[in-house]
């Protein structure tokens, strides 16, 4: 990937990355990777199991490379998969490495997208794709994600977590007819598990967009997009859109989903979205004021508030 060298970029580098490999002995590597990214004072989430390692991790550009390079020491992680973009402000405010059963929680046993997984395709290539009458476009992301942004004709699943995935996948498309599948999600590495799982359904002629949503929006201009609205992302920026430049939108101190508050971009906003406004008597409405408090004190301690896991 190339190092941006731009002085007027803003200072904190913010890399998304997984990797599906076996890692029999992944909790070994915890303690090794949170001192590393401390001395790096790299911030964010690190899940490490037994089918690989995935996060999102912020820092300086010397520390985003220095534990990256330390990543692909790891057993199976020399290609590891990571897109970059900035932020003006650390959008991070500690660092975990957590041990997981799954580095994406789908629920289904015996797959394994180190071994079996659907075809690549990289963005410049993903609108002649998603254009062709007999490809079913998949959306695998979960529905409040879907509801600020997507391509167009794509199929939402509505699903509130990614184990509802499966359940919907074989309901929706079962039978005999097997489609051209095209699936996409923030990343890569959702739909990456997912394209596993229709591979062991039977489906064939399985496609997925290579570095997700966000190397789409990076790399593909805007005058050829097929992408409606925002992208929405698992740290305080909430949502970029096109050259992942920071979008509209808040997350509701109630319902935690992202909505346009008209106070700005990224993080909690300081009233409940429209829905839950509507809904909420008297005590609901101070406590989300108190939340909302709450989480302004813990930013000012250094302490992640931050409501939605990637899942």
């Amino acid at each position: 990937m190339t190092v941006n060298d731009d002085p007027r970029t803003p200072p904190v580098v913010v890399a998304a990355l997984y990797r599906f490999t076996r890692l029999p002995q992944f909790a070994a590597y915890r303690d090794r990777l949170q001192a590393a990214c401390e001395t790096e004072g790299v911030m964010g989430t690190l899940l490490l199991a037994s089918e690989g390692i995935n996060g999102t991790i912020a820092g300086s550009r010397s520390g985003i490379d220095a534990i990256l390079t330390r990543i692909r020491q790891l057993p199976g992680c020399a290609e590891l998969d990571w897109k970059e973009s900035f932020a003006a402000a650390m959008p991070f405010k500690r660092m975990k490495v957590r041990l997981k059963r799954e580095i994406v929680s789908m629920g289904v046993d015996g797959i394994d997208p180190a071994r079996t997984v659907g075809t690549y395709v990289a963005p410049a290539d993903w609108n002649d794709l998603i254009a062709q009458p007999d490809v079913i476009v998949i959306d695998t992301r979960n529905d409040y994600e879907v509801a600020i942004g997507t391509f167009e004709g794509a199929v939402n699943p509505q699903t509130q977590t990614f184990r509802e995935f499966p359940g919907w996948a074989k309901d929706a498309l079962a039978g005999d007819n097997r489609p051209k599948l095209a699936m996409f999600c923030t990343g890569g590495i959702r739909c990456e598990k997912a394209t596993a799982l229709m591979k062991q359904m039977g489906f064939e002629e399985v496609y997925h967009l290579k570095g997700g949503i966000l190397k789409y929006l990076e790399e593909v201009p805007a005058e050829q997009s097929r992408w409606n609205g925002e992208c929405f992302v698992f740290d305080e920026r909430v949502s970029v859109g096109h050259g992942l430049e920071p979008g509209p939108y808040q997350l509701c101190s109630m319902c935690r989903s992202p909505f346009l508050s008209g106070e700005g971009a990224g993080g909690y906003a300081s009233r409940p979205c429209p829905d839950c406004e509507a809904e909420a008597d008297a005590d609901k409405l101070a406590a989300a004021a108190e939340r909302h408090r709450q989480i302004q004190l813990a930013r000012k301690r250094g302490e992640n508030h931050f409501g939605r896991k990637n899942e």
